[in-house]
């Protein structure tokens, strides 16, 4: 897992969970260093606040959508009405989180990377 932003710009809950969830979390200052940290498939989500997104934001989204596709990318967002939200989807976003969330709410966003088989069931990356 892979928060976007300082470490004080997350509710300290949202790492505590995730790590106690199994899913060990990392932070990256800025967004524009996620497409050199996608290789070998070790970043199952990234998580980012929902707003304000710039267009060089939008286009980092983009590419670690085409770069990776199973890589999970959860909006994250205190106001769930936020303008923001449709443009991060539009972009490639594959989930959002109107924080707080319950655990089963995080797990299904942190999944929703997760790739379709024909057969309907779900490959894990």
């Amino acid at each position: 897992m892979l928060l976007v932003g300082n470490e004080g710009d997350w509710p300290p809950e949202l790492k505590a969970t995730l790590d106690g969830d199994g899913y060990p979390a990392d932070s990256v200052a800025d967004l524009s260093l996620v497409p050199s940290l996608l290789g070998g498939g070790r970043v199952r989500a990234l998580f980012v606040s929902a707003g304000p997104l710039g267009a060089s934001d939008l286009l980092v989204l983009r590419r670690v959508r085409e770069a990776s596709p199973r890589t999970a990318i959860v909006v994250v967002t205190k106001t769930p009405t936020d303008p923001d939200l449709k443009r991060a989807f539009e972009s490639g976003a594959t989930a959002f989180l109107s924080w707080p969330a319950s655990t089963d709410a995080l797990r299904h966003a942190v999944e929703s990377g997760e790739v379709p088989t024909p057969q309907g069931s779900r490959l894990r990356p």
